[in-house]
């Protein structure tokens, strides 16, 4: 995992996840409508790079998906909430710890099991499961540390009780939706990569 960035096919697959962030987060293709609420995927290419090229690639991938949800909120504030996220301290620190999270989950996970096939679908699924999780906590926890009136004041309730709400219907939808797309995808990613190496 050291040396991945340095490999032509590491680099050119994280130009591509970036890509892909930057496609979903300007157009409606990032979100998901499913069971009436709206689950956004535009994090999952951070969570894959983290998982398929170790902490650094997901750490580079996560602060890039935060300054797109920077300008994002800049230049298409579409929200109640947006604003607050022109602040970098909510948009890109959060973003940042998402692959690099999900990395160490799925290399916790995956030293459970000996069979190679089990081991990268598991620990891939439940990496991605941890990544979409660590972008809603962190988010929501510097929402609360900077701007918990304007939230309150905003939805006309606790803090608490909006957390709650959101991380029981968007937070816990989102991060399943995170596990299912991720698996696949990482599981070819180091397929093709022991393919490669043979």
């Amino acid at each position: 995992m050291k040396n991945q960035l340095k490999r032509p096919r590491s680099l050119a697959f994280l130009g591509l996840m970036l890509a892909i962030t930057i496609i979903m987060s300007f157009t409606p293709i990032g979100f998901i409508p499913l069971f009436g609420v709206s689950a956004t995927i535009v994090h999952i290419p951070t969570i894959i790079t983290g998982i398929t090229l170790g902490p650094v690639g997901g750490l580079i991938m996560g602060t890039a998906f935060g300054v797109v949800s920077l300008i994002n909120a800049i230049t298409r504030p579409a929200g109640i909430l947006d604003p607050l996220f022109m602040n970098p301290l909510v948009s890109v620190l959060p973003r940042m710890f998402i692959g690099v999270a999900a990395y160490y989950i799925f290399l916790l996970v995956s030293k459970l099991f000996k069979k190679e096939s089990l081991k990268n679908s598991v620990s891939s699924f439940v990496g991605g499961v941890a990544g979409s999780l660590t972008n809603t906590v962190l988010v929501f926890m510097m929402l609360f540390i900077f701007y918990a009136g304007k939230v309150e004041e905003a939805f006309g309730d606790s803090f608490g009780t909006i957390f709650a709400a959101v991380f029981t219907t968007n937070g816990i939808l989102e991060a399943v939706v995170s596990g299912f797309i991720t698996m696949p995808i990482a599981m070819a990613y180091f397929r093709v990569s022991k393919m490669i190496k043979k």
